[in-house]
């Protein structure tokens, strides 16, 4: 096998990994609700952008080689970061497409008295509707 097919082979498991790895994210992770309280916080951490590096790619192969790879890291960071609604806090909420600091306040005072079971549920927060639900949905996990 040539150097830069060893290279496609690690880039192609690589991008399979980080497929995978956003499918689990996206449906809730592999950790049944219950056993998710013993889990500590993590900080999420945003990012400009994700560049393709070139030190995994020989000098001999073109573009072409690297095409799906390339389009999966050129993506912002920020746009595949989840935001959890039952855990982050004011500054995180904020975060999300029109909601204000004192949307964030209410959709903390809800989750104390209510913790959310499906991020649909933030639509019974006061200031949230189907609009603003639809902005967000695709960065919010519970």
């Amino acid at each position: 096998m040539r150097g830069s097919d060893k290279d496609i082979n690690r880039l192609t498991a690589a991008g399979v990994l980080l497929i995978v790895s956003m499918a689990v994210m996206m449906v809730g992770g592999l950790i049944s609700e219950k056993r998710r309280g013993d889990i500590p916080e993590v900080e999420i951490i945003e990012a400009e952008s994700v560049t393709t590096g070139t030190s995994a790619v020989s000098e001999d192969a073109d573009d072409t080689d690297v095409g799906a790879a390339s389009e999966i890291s050129d993506t912002p960071v920020s746009e595949k970061l989840m935001i959890n609604i039952n855990t982050a806090d004011a500054e995180e909420l904020v975060k999300l497409k029109g909601v204000g600091e004192k949307t964030a306040e209410k959709i903390i005072e809800y989750r104390e008295q209510c913790p959310f079971e499906s991020i649909e549920d933030i639509m019974n927060v006061s200031g949230i509707g189907e609009k603003k639900f639809e902005d967000i949905k695709d960065m919010i996990c519970v």
